[in-house]
């Protein structure tokens, strides 16, 4: 990630494919490696929609762009 260049945006097809665990990725991020399978979860027990679990997410993500860069370089190659 280049100085100044935000995370992936919402639209992205990775973003979905985190949260319904369509992506097998061993994440570096510890915090972020919790998020998605706490959202996997809460999706597959119905209590949050994907839209409502990549919205968490992606506010986890921005907030900790620094921390998070590494495993969105290698989940969305490019954005």
């Amino acid at each position: 990630m280049k100085p100044g260049k935000s995370i992936p945006p919402k639209s992205r097809k990775e973003w979905l494919d985190m949260v319904n665990g369509h992506i097998d990725y061993p994440f570096k991020n510890y915090v972020l490696q919790m998020r998605v399978h706490q959202a996997q979860k809460e999706i597959k027990e119905g209590t949050v929609t994907p839209a409502a679990a990549i919205n968490g997410l992606y506010t986890l993500c921005e907030k900790y762009a620094m921390a998070c860069k590494n495993d969105l370089i290698a989940i969305f190659k490019t954005w």
